[in-house]
């Protein structure tokens, strides 16, 4: 399988108001390879996009037009129950059962994966030692700082053992040196787990440290793809960030 997700032609109209008068284009004509293996970005300011296109990966949304093909599978409009099980997603604003210590959190999520107890205890240990949550693994979620909620979501997510990843705004709200800790979480499990993964954030400096690839997306459209290295050639600028406001004003 040469590609983990293709799309063809994806849209999502979302309606409001008396009668669905109301309406907000937030995606359009989106059309995609993202290999496997791949960690891929989608970059782009509040409001673009990036969260409709993670939420139709992950099947909580259906498009109103196009196709996406998943692990060679056709979910446009009805997901495989084996292809859900191999993806995990998690959003910068991560939200578990509160009076549940980092522990019985991420084995109430192995128990939801139906894996058993032998399974549970291998897998919440590893991703525990991974995440750097030993100290915390019996602590309530709501005594834990902002950073090791994250950490947790990162552990939760990879406790099914995904072969496809959707992390939406991961860093957000999160102190600098938090930041960048987990950005090295990020790419070193990717690295080890070749994982696929698609990434969503409007921090520039963060997609070009994960990245293989970025998607520049603007009001549901994609307005450039390619590596940081191209996207830069194409725009003749010095920065992504550069190369976005270049595109963005054309």
């Amino acid at each position: 399988m040469e590609y983990i997700i293709k799309t063809k032609s994806l849209s999502k109209t979302y309606t409001s108001g008396f009668w669905g008068r109301n309406k907000t284009l937030a995606l359009q004509d989106i059309t995609l390879s993202i290999q496997q293996g791949e960690l891929f970005g989608v970059l782009g300011p509040n409001g673009a996009g990036k969260t409709t296109l993670l939420n139709i990966f992950s099947s909580q949304l259906i498009p109103d037009s196009g196709e996406v093909w998943i692990l060679d599978k056709n979910v446009t409009r009805k997901f495989d129950n084996a292809v859900k099980n191999k993806i995990n997603m998690i959003s910068g604003n991560p939200n578990f059962p509160w009076s549940l210590t980092v522990e019985e959190n991420l084995n109430f999520y192995a128990m939801l994966y139906n894996l058993n107890r032998t399974e549970r205890k291998k897998i919440i240990s590893e991703c525990i030692d991974m995440f750097e949550l030993n100290k915390f693994a019996r602590t309530r979620y709501d005594n834990l700082s902002t950073g090791t909620k994250q950490k947790l979501a990162l552990a939760k997510s990879l406790i099914n053992s995904p072969e496809l990843l959707l992390l939406d705004e991961p860093t957000i709200g999160l102190d600098p040196d938090i930041s960048q800790k987990i950005r090295k979480m990020i790419k070193r499990f990717q690295e080890e787990r070749k994982i696929s993964i698609v990434l969503t954030t409007h921090y520039m400096l963060e997609a070009e440290e994960l990245c293989d690839r970025i998607a520049f997306i603007k009001d549901g459209k994609i307005l450039a793809l390619g590596t940081s290295t191209e996207l830069r050639e194409i725009t003749k600028t010095n920065t992504l960030e550069e190369a976005f406001i270049e595109l963005t004003n054309k």
